[in-house]
């Protein structure tokens, strides 16, 4: 946890997301003034106090974010030859929408940082665009990484098309008000289209072993959570509960182990890559949910 980065600003007391300020919670570790609950009914892990909107927004602006100019020399031929993680997760990506949506699908991509699943998409195919709050960001995903982002938030997005897939990968648990989020999701989604979204599990082994940890003194800062920009921590209840109330139905979960995101698969480990990807016990939680009537 990084104090420097929310001492001093304005704070406030939130509750459930979903379930809302008057849901029954219960305290998972206090740290630096700082709460981190459990949902008793939809098991959804979050912060409180928190960053107020305008501040959690500045954690995205200027160069402590993104620098312009550690791109000025990037090329995507280059990023396509490495063995960057962010490729093998950019195929990763590509992988899952396969599995979904043919060639020639509308894709928008929410959170795109600096676009390159959205310069990715387009060259496999895909009729893909991204929104980004990020000035510095959507700067470098359109100067550089040359794919079509609008800096902008979601609710401000207003295209002519509706979409076939929307992408919310490493998106959702820094979203102010989720909920809200997903609604604007649903109604920028054609009947039965897919959302793909990638987020903390908190049911991983590996963070169960830290709450553990933390429950039993051998860590202090809860660190591992990622405040103050991750909000919350989720696994298939919760996400399964967030998802319903905003009109989508899970229909698909599983966890990228780190062997995998960063092309290290081999035949030693690849029976455990396999057997966390499939029961999703990774730290990180993939879903893909279908737009419902």
């Amino acid at each position: 946890m990084f104090k420097e980065r929310f001492a001093g600003k304005k704070l406030e007391e939130v509750g459930c997301p979903t379930c809302g300020i008057k849901s029954k919670n219960r305290l998972l570790h206090f740290y630096e003034g700082i709460g981190f609950y459990c949902c008793n009914s939809c098991n959804i892990n979050f912060a409180s106090p928190r960053l107020i909107e305008k501040e959690l927004l500045r954690l995205y602006e200027g160069s402590e974010w993104r620098n312009f100019n550690d791109f000025l020399s990037w090329s995507y031929h280059d990023w396509i030859n490495s063995q960057d993680p962010s490729y093998f997760i950019s195929k990763l990506n590509l992988e899952l929408i396969k599995k979904f949506l043919k060639q020639g699908s509308r894709i928008l991509d929410v959170g795109c940082d600096i676009g390159l699943d959205v310069r990715f998409l387009k060259e496999n195919g895909y009729l893909s665009k991204g929104v980004e709050v990020s000035t510095i960001g959507s700067r470098i995903a359109n100067e550089i990484v040359r794919a079509e982002v609008y800096n902008t938030e979601l609710k401000n997005y207003k295209p002519q098309e509706k979409f076939h897939g929307v992408m919310l990968m490493d998106v959702l648990e820094h979203l102010y008000n989720p909920i809200a989020v997903l609604n604007d999701i649903n109604d920028r989604l054609i009947d039965h289209g897919y959302l793909f979204i990638h987020v903390p599990h908190h049911n991983g082994i590996s963070a169960r072993w830290k709450k553990i940890m933390h429950r039993i003194g051998l860590k202090k800062s809860f660190k591992h959570f990622g405040f103050p920009a991750h909000l919350y921590g989720f696994d298939k209840k919760s996400l399964k509960k967030m998802l319903h109330q905003s009109n989508f139905e899970a229909v698909f979960f599983e966890s990228w182990p780190r062997k995998l995101t960063t092309g290290k698969v081999n035949f030693l480990n690849a029976p455990f890559v396999h057997f966390f990807r499939r029961f999703a016990l990774s730290d990180y939680i993939l879903c893909v949910a279908i737009k419902r009537n």
